[in-house]
């Protein structure tokens, strides 16, 4: 009995590890931020596979469902520092959402914040120099980090990061 104990803790921190990437990424963590906690998680994953596969093979259990959630949880923590799918996913729910703020903003409209827009919590809201609706999720003197509403071709700030959502909308961290 100890050993689904031992077995189902392994594969829950896993699956805990996989689900931490998953919300941090949804929610609109920073991308370097992103990257760094992948490759931090990806080791631990590793560090956990390992211990579970050996105590499997010590216990001389099949190790399948070990290899299984090894692979599982490292090809979704890989893909999420790859394609940012989590944001992607949460930026399609909330673009409705995103595109009404946007508007008001837009239109001279003073935005009350901090402000829930659709999946995200909106710190800030202004309209930059340029004429570009900026919704920040963090903003910072310093460079703030949020959603911009222009094209992917001309993004007019000091980058630090960037994802285009579409060809209107995206996701930025200034430097």
């Amino acid at each position: 009995m100890r050993q689904l104990y031992i077995d189902a803790a392994l594969m829950s921190l896993m699956g805990l590890f996989v689900l931490a990437v998953i919300f941090y990424s949804a929610s609109g963590g920073e991308q370097l931020g992103v990257v760094l906690l992948t490759s931090a998680l990806s080791a631990v994953v590793f560090i956990f596979a390992s211990l579970l596969i050996g105590y499997r093979r010590h216990t001389q259990r099949r190790m399948f469902s070990a290899l299984l959630a090894f692979v599982l949880s490292l090809s979704v923590i890989v893909s999420v520092a790859l394609t940012d799918w989590p944001l992607r996913i949460t930026y399609a729910w909330s673009r409705a959402s995103l595109d009404a703020v946007s508007e008001r903003v837009r239109l001279g409209e003073h935005v009350i914040t901090p402000l829930r827009v659709g999946l995200f919590n909106i710190q800030r809201a202004e309209l930059s120099e340029r004429g570009i609706v900026c919704l920040w999720t963090e903003p910072h003197p310093s460079g703030s980090t949020g959603f911009v509403q222009c094209s992917s071709d001309d993004v007019p700030f000091n980058l630090w990061s960037h994802t285009s959502l579409d060809e209107h909308w995206q996701f930025i961290s200034e430097d």
